[in-house]
């Protein structure tokens, strides 16, 4: 089964609908946990592959992984805020094919620990879901609202409790606990779009936590930091190659 997870709530309402029109026919079930909703919005009912879900308490982004898959589902996380091309999961199937997805997870919004030469010193290279990329580069860190994996990847719910408003650091680690490596597709420029209007800009996540400077927020990051990919930032083909000698070295 291909699957696409996603969290949202009643501010959203508009938006996380016509993200629900671009993506709900390009996948075999849609999952959406409804975080503070006091009824499941008529237009979701209506839609036969579409399931919902009030949750009994406010999991925020963590609600994107509510529903448990199974081993072999392919499962794409979404955000609610995001218009998705009508091609999107078969473009990102194809892309993902030379690489597979045993033991890598991809998507689109990313960020790797890399050493950055001018300043003499390591930080974050950015890879935004509305810019383009000319190849898939090994990441430190994916973003759960463009991303793809295997059922057997996605993280438990209860191994994300605590990490509401980071739910994307979180996931990275689980993911290199558990030895999976991380990479960014390549994409053309706008090939995904941002729906989220001004209005509701202050209601992002990265508003409300990742610039609130939180205790949380930075052990968390320093973890993952200390968990970082030496071949990030650089591109598949380099990193297969260096793997590969590694291999058959040993």
């Amino acid at each position: 089964m291909i699957r696409a997870q996603m969290a949202t709530f009643p501010a959203r309402q508009d938006i996380m609908l016509q993200t629900v029109a671009s993506i709900s026919s390009q996948v075999d079930q849609m999952y959406i946990c409804l975080n503070e909703f006091t009824q499941i919005p008529v237009e979701l009912a209506s839609i036969r592959n579409v399931t919902a879900v009030i949750p009994a308490t406010d999991l925020k982004d963590v609600g994107k992984f509510y529903f448990p898959p199974s081993p072999e589902d392919i499962v794409f996380t979404i955000d609610d805020d995001i218009i998705y091309p009508a091609s999107y999961v078969t473009d990102t199937l194809q892309r993902i094919d030379m690489v597979g997805l045993d033991g890598n997870v991809f998507g689109y919004m990313a960020n790797a620990w890399v050493f950055k030469k001018q300043k003499n010193t390591f930080g974050w290279r950015n890879y935004k879901f509305g810019k383009a990329c000319k190849d898939m580069f090994a990441v430190d860190i994916l973003g759960t609202g463009t991303a793809v994996m295997l059922g057997k990847d996605v993280p438990p719910i209860d191994r994300l409790s605590g990490s509401t408003g980071f739910v994307d650091i979180r996931f990275s680690q689980w993911q290199k606990n558990m030895g999976n490596h991380m990479w960014t597709l390549p994409r053309t420029d706008a090939y995904l779009s941002d729906n989220l209007p001004p209005k509701l800009q202050d209601s992002s996540l990265f508003h409300t936590v990742a610039r609130s400077g939180g205790s949380d927020l930075e052990v968390e990051t320093r973890k993952l930091i200390s968990m970082a990919d030496p071949c990030s930032g650089k591109p598949w083909r380099n990193v297969h190659k260096k793997r590969r000698a590694i291999f058959d070295e040993n």
